[in-house]
């Protein structure tokens, strides 16, 4: 049995972690409109993907096991991961996209290009919302 964790989502979101709280922030992204797919990937490569490369190998495997987990298990029939809650969670500078999912699967192609997040054995998989457990690693 595979033990994932939902913290670990928050780990690659960082850079952007409390944003909200940052006039200058604010003002550089007041203008971004969340689903516009081109300009919110040019955000994940400039502040999102130098965070996945900077990650020691032990984080990064357990941050993408919890992306297949959590991508895989919302086209699964168990629909009850709330992306939205994630996202504004953190306080980033600018808002959701009207589908919070689309912006972690933007993550996950831009951090893990060419990398499939899909995993077939869902109940393969437990969970431990530790919310301690990214920073032990």
């Amino acid at each position: 049995m595979n033990t994932v964790n939902p913290y670990f989502l928050h780990t690659l979101l960082e850079p952007i972690t409390g944003l909200a709280d940052d006039d200058d922030a604010v003002i550089q992204y007041r203008n971004l409109d969340p689903n516009d797919e081109r300009w919110v990937r040019q955000v994940i490569r400039e502040l999102i993907v130098p965070r996945a490369r900077s990650m020691l190998h032990k984080l990064c495997e357990r941050v993408k096991l919890a992306y297949k987990y959590y991508l895989s298990k919302q086209l699964s029939a168990e629909k009850d991961v709330r992306f939205d809650r994630v996202f504004n969670s953190i306080l980033p500078p600018f808002d959701a996209p009207n589908d919070p999912r689309q912006f972690f699967v933007w993550i996950w192609e831009e951090c893990f290009p060419g990398e499939s997040y899909g995993l077939t054995d869902l109940e393969n998989y437990t969970e431990n919302p530790d919310i301690n457990e990214p920073m032990r690693i």
